[in-house]
């Protein structure tokens, strides 16, 4: 009888890799034999990302193209965040088998005869091009940020046991991964539902022996703050590495309070301050949101001045999208789509001033210069802040 077979994509983030490295191991416990070759393969999996509206049309392109290009016996699976997060749109381009990072159980009655998804570990993956290993600490969030729809894909925080954790370090140490990154939805999060804490963890990680690096992901400022002296206390071990993505969003106490961060611009300001006084060659990187109903220019004025202040690493400007049943879709008034642009523009052009600058561009003329290649909007920052 021949094998039938199986090629898999992920279009979203690392921990949708996670659980892409999860699937793959599912099936090939089950007899399925991987292909790289769509036309090869009898069951194509698409793991997708609805993280913003930009992101959900590629998901969508994308899922179209293999529709058109799969053979006419091939049958088509969409995983990841999409299918919970906006499945009404979703049905309109397919109507076959889904599942969600909450719902994976649902492969054991279609393609599982041997070995159920509960037995593979939701822990690393396997992309060979990364030379960080990738380990899952917790699936879900626990806050519920009014912009974002990623809780109704991956619900409230389920922790794994420090134990499977560090046995994880040792099996990638083992293949010769000493880089690792902890990985979820809520890093923060992490044991809240078992009656512990990432402190706990962490500390269990720095007494742990064995030759590695950990890379924290995402850590959202209000846990940063909640556990701020003693989460840097136990980082000061030189296995951990001093780079961090506190995710800021606005600099905007009354935003902050509308998109229900739970933290102050204060308390955030606290952490980044914090973190340069103990490690002061930290690389940090952080996110903001432009065009957040209701955002005054004195808003963006806030979020630009923070920018400035701090020389991140990395900044990710984004502009507001609405999605699918979170609760910021009904405040107004709300910005139009050109005014957004420009507002991304203008921290954008921050962002690559501090950048410039703390790379020996100093020079006015010169600092215009090559702004004007990432930027038509010409900027004065005097003028703005004001």
């Amino acid at each position: 009888m021949r094998q039938l077979s199986f090629y898999i994509e992920s279009l979203g983030c690392i921990a949708n890799r996670v659980d892409t490295s999860r699937v793959e191991k599912f099936l090939t416990a089950n007899d399925w034999v991987q292909v790289v070759d769509l036309n090869e393969a009898d069951l194509i999996i698409l793991m997708t990302c609805a993280v913003t509206k930009v992101t959900e049309d590629h998901n969508l392109q994308r899922l179209v193209e293999l529709k058109n290009k799969k053979r006419d016996d091939a049958q088509i699976v969409v995983g990841g965040c999409l299918p919970s997060i906006n499945r009404e749109r979703l049905s309109k381009f397919f109507t076959g088998f889904v599942f969600s990072p909450r719902t994976l159980h649902r492969l054991d009655s279609e393609f599982g005869s041997k070995t159920s998804i509960d037995d593979i570990q939701p822990s690393m993956d396997d992309f060979a091009e990364s030379p960080i290993r990738t380990i899952r600490i917790s699936t879900g969030c626990m806050s519920r940020c009014s912009y974002c729809a990623i809780p109704f894909a991956n619900g409230k925080t389920l922790s794994r046991p420090i134990d499977g954790i560090l046995h994880d370090i040792d099996i990638a140490v083992a293949e010769g991964m000493p880089s690792l990154k902890l990985v979820s939805e809520d890093v923060g999060a992490y044991g809240q539902d078992r009656h512990t804490t990432i402190v706990d963890l962490l500390k269990a990680i720095k007494n742990h022996r064995g030759n590695f690096n950990i890379y924290l992901d995402t850590l959202n400022a209000n846990w940063f703050y909640a556990f701020l002296p003693e989460l840097l206390e136990t980082m000061k071990d030189e296995r951990f590495v001093k780079s961090f993505c506190v995710p800021l969003q606005s600099g905007s106490n009354r935003i902050l309070q509308l998109m229900k961060r739970g933290y102050t611009i204060e308390q955030g300001q606290a952490v980044l301050d914090a973190i340069l006084n103990v490690f002061p060659a930290a690389k940090i990187s952080t996110d903001f949101i432009v065009g957040f109903p209701t955002e005054t220019v004195w808003d963006l004025r806030a979020s630009l001045r923070i920018i400035q202040k701090y020389s991140f690493h990395h900044t990710q400007i984004f502009t507001y999208e609405e999605r699918p049943r979170t609760s910021a879709r009904d405040l107004v008034p709300k910005i139009g789509e050109d005014e957004k642009e420009k507002r991304r523009q203008l921290l954008f052009k921050a962002t690559m001033q501090n950048f410039l600058c703390s790379n020996g561009i100093t020079d006015v003329r010169k600092l215009d210069e090559v702004l004007s290649n990432y930027t038509r909007l010409p900027v004065n920052f005097n003028l703005i802040l004001q």
